[in-house]
């Protein structure tokens, strides 16, 4: 069933926006130039613009016009977000060290969720995070290369990975898919955290998403329960 015209418009300048062709701030053609550039009547395109003001993607400015909103300064979508943010904020140096940069293929888990062929090959980000010196966690984050090789070219050292992928790679993001439980602490994951080989580890597999729904990436991130606690706040 063909969507209505207002639809296939709203979807249009969404794709605009989740593709960065309008960044950020960038402010949209008037109401009159939308309805030329789509044929249509201004109810339409205010109906269009109106399902993008309500999903928070656009804000409208008395006298000025419609404007492609900020992504959130501290998006609340977990410890992908807000790892070295969280440390700082009590006080502590927080920093990373890159770990590996290789081709991989796609563990099982991670082809589900982005939807891979059997034998995929994604590029596996991993990093060694720190809090006053102490190694607290594991982060691999996996993906399409051409995703994650832009990722690395930026500093994933001192920058949360969620924050990067926003403010530097202009995406947009919906939600994050998670799945929290213990795992024994393997051998290599051991020796870079400091720990004992089988020691408890707190790992939570996390799959961002884009406001078009699409998966990027996958993200295991392992933790020591001793240094760190994920907690969160559901409300109705």
């Amino acid at each position: 069933m063909a969507l209505p015209r207002f639809k296939e418009i709203e979807s249009e300048i969404r794709q605009r926006i989740a593709s960065n062709a309008w960044g950020p701030g960038a402010k949209l053609p008037s109401e009159a130039e939308l309805m030329a550039e789509f044929g249509v009547s201004r109810i339409t395109v205010r109906q269009a613009l109106s399902g993008l003001h309500n999903a928070g993607l656009i804000e409208k400015v008395n006298g000025k016009g419609s404007f492609v909103t900020r992504p959130a300064d501290t998006p609340s979508l977990g410890a992908l977000t807000g790892f070295y943010e969280t440390g700082r904020a009590r006080g502590q140096l927080a920093y990373g060290k890159l770990a590996s940069v290789r081709l991989l293929r796609a563990p099982p888990h991670v082809a589900s969720a982005l939807s891979l062929q059997p034998g995929e090959k994604v590029l596996s980000v991993a990093t060694v995070r720190y809090w006053d010196d102490v190694a607290v966690a594991y982060f691999n984050l996996m993906g399409p290369e051409p995703l994650m090789r832009r990722l690395v070219q930026e500093d994933v050292e001192t920058n949360d990975a969620m924050a990067l992928f926003e403010s530097r790679l202009g995406y947009r993001f919906r939600d994050v898919a998670m799945e929290a439980n213990a795992v024994p602490a393997p051998a290599d994951v051991a020796r870079k955290l400091g720990i004992a080989e089988g020691q408890p580890l707190l790992r939570l597999r996390c799959t961002p998403y884009d406001i078009e729904g699409t998966p990027l990436f996958c993200a295991e991130l392992l933790f020591r329960p001793d240094r760190y606690a994920h907690k969160w706040k559901l409300t109705r």
